[in-house]
């Protein structure tokens, strides 16, 4: 079923991408407009977010490097480190609740970032359906425009 705009305003959804060099990050809504790759499917959203959840952390978790903007948002970031211990780079709505604004910053960078090929082959199906058309290692800011 596909999320609406309604949900998506009212919602702070984690979803899911994938970069050019097949990292993976986490994007926290923060009530804004979601890529169509993942609005068009909640169930395939909610599998992603089980998945990354029921990750262990990895070896280097405790690495983690929480960003100097990291309170921008005026919003507890302790969920986005719990993303980078897993090895997602984990970005966060700039502007809260201004639906149609695009802009995102980078909250945690991981010590060990995740990459496409250490996720099962099913999972990293539904991944790459969404992704970001350049590398996210140098990016601290991020447009939701950007991300097919």
């Amino acid at each position: 079923m596909r999320i609406d705009e309604l949900e998506q305003e009212d919602s702070d959804i984690d979803w899911f991408a994938v970069d050019s060099d097949g990292h993976v990050l986490h994007v926290s809504s923060g009530g804004g407009v979601l890529p169509e790759s993942v609005a068009a499917s909640e169930e395939t959203l909610l599998q992603l977010y089980q998945y990354f959840l029921a990750l262990p952390d990895t070896a280097s978790a405790a690495l983690v490097q929480v960003e100097a903007n990291a309170e921008k948002s005026g919003r507890n970031y302790q969920n986005a480190i719990r993303y980078a211990q897993r090895g997602l780079f984990s970005f966060d709505k700039t502007l809260l609740n201004k639906h149609p604004d695009p802009q995102y910053h980078l909250v945690v960078r991981p010590a060990d970032p995740l990459t496409i090929k250490d996720i099962p082959e099913p999972i990293a199906t539904l991944l790459l359906r969404t992704r970001l058309p350049e590398p996210v290692a140098a990016k601290t800011k991020l447009l939701v425009a950007d991300i097919a």
